[in-house]
């Protein structure tokens, strides 16, 4: 009875150590899996920060001299400028001042024969930069034959003149208008007289007018 009893409790005790021994193994395994998260992580970029080389730090300047550092140029402000628009073309109808206007006469020839009929030129032109009107009608226009010295009055184209047409032109800047007579040699008079005399040989000025405007006297000589 005794002997069976002790066999009974040498399996038992063999029993509850393999239950034991069982227990721990279980419970090594199960750390074993799930960790206590207090295990390092392994840093995989050690290698890769060490083999870099420590950076230099940036040379200092020598005493008394001015560092320059790199910086952004100031904004630079737009210049609005304000372009005027031309000025308009000049009105060509406007008057043309005197001061604008150029007499003069010209001769078909300085010398002629008594009993031909010399050719006396009146030039108007625009001496301005500007095209303007005149009128150059026939009525404001004259060619004068005088003595040298302007004391008589030999022949004028407004003697026997007595129509009124309007002549208004528009004359550019160093336009010309040119209005020739022939001279029949023979003297004139206001109100057209008929009778008349030849015209001796001998030297004469011949002048130009324009209403108010008169040209330099240009001499005339017959033979």
């Amino acid at each position: 009875m005794n002997e069976q009893a002790s066999i009974y409790w040498r399996r038992r005790m063999v029993a509850i150590g393999g239950v034991v021994v069982a227990l721990v193994v279980l419970g090594w395994a199960a750390g074993g899996f799930f960790g206590d998260g207090s295990q390092k992580v392994e840093d995989t970029n050690a290698g890769v920060r060490e083999s870099q080389p420590p950076s230099s730090p940036p040379p200092s300047s020598p005493p008394g001299s001015t560092t320059s550092s790199t910086s952004s140029a100031a904004p630079t402000s737009a210049v609005t400028t304000t372009t005027s628009p031309p000025p308009p073309p000049p009105d060509p109808n406007l008057p043309c001042p005197d001061s604008a206007m150029q007499i003069s006469m010209e001769l078909g020839a300085q010398q002629y024969h008594v009993g031909q009929r010399p050719l006396l030129r009146l030039v108007v032109a625009n001496s301005g930069a500007v095209p303007c009107t005149r009128d150059i009608s026939r009525s404001l226009r004259e060619t004068l034959i005088t003595t040298v010295d302007g004391a008589t009055r030999i022949w004028s184209s407004k003697d026997c003149y007595t129509a009124n047409e309007a002549d208004i032109r528009i004359l550019q800047p160093g336009e010309r208008r040119d209005y020739e007579v022939r001279w029949a040699g023979r003297t004139s008079a206001p109100g057209c007289p008929t009778r008349r005399s030849s015209v001796p040989a001998g030297t004469y000025h011949v002048v130009g007018k324009v209403g108010g405007l008169t040209s330099a006297p240009v001499p005339l000589v017959l033979m």
